[in-house]
């Protein structure tokens, strides 16, 4: 319910990450032999900061996927981590829960190959109240987007780890527990 700091590069900490949880643990799975440097991992990125970090970071590996939806209107606005980005989905400040969930399925429809791990950056700053993220998601807007992802990344028999992200409104909280909840109702 923490993590998913995608700011942070391997130079410098950057928009309220110290470090880059993301890249911290792949480097320590490959490190250890517990991932083959050879295997693909995705990097789903729901937040609504684009992910500079983890675009940096894996600027050179191409065994990396990253699928990142985001407001292009707010930061970071530098093109370089944008143009790292295989499945980019740019949004613009005021996209609506029905316009961002039909761009989320396009995103996720463009998932090919097999991956050995995801990692999923589950920002709530994209809530309409958040003062951050730009976007016009309500509550259960997020807790479908959290459906649709993690559905399809099962479908695809790809393992996952869930992040926070940002989230800088006094619902982020609620909407985390909606979305866990909503999630274990299914099961």
């Amino acid at each position: 319910m923490a993590g998913g700091y995608h700011h942070a590069s391997p130079q410098n900490a950057e928009g309220f990450c110290i470090y880059n949880d993301i890249t911290i643990t792949h480097h320590e799975l490959v490190s250890k032999g517990l991932l083959p440097a050879s295997d693909k991992i995705l990097i789903v990125d729901i937040d609504a900061h684009q992910g500079n970090g983890n675009a940096y970071y894996f600027m050179e590996n191409s065994n990396v996927t990253p699928l990142d939806i985001y407001n292009d209107d707010i930061y970071p606005r530098m093109p370089s981590p944008k143009a790292r980005v295989d499945i980019g989905v740019p949004l613009h400040s005021g996209a609506n829960g029905a316009h961002y969930l039909n761009a989320l399925h396009n995103g996720l429809n463009q998932i090919k190959g097999t991956y050995r791990l995801a990692f999923v950056i589950a920002g709530t700053d994209v809530l309409a109240v958040d003062p951050l993220g730009g976007l016009d998601l309500t509550m259960d807007d997020c807790v479908a987007r959290d459906k649709v992802l993690l559905e399809k990344l099962r479908n695809l028999s790809i393992p996952f780890v869930v992040l926070g992200g940002g989230g800088y409104s006094k619902d982020s909280a609620k909407v985390i527990s909606k979305s866990i909840a909503a999630l274990y109702q299914e099961k």
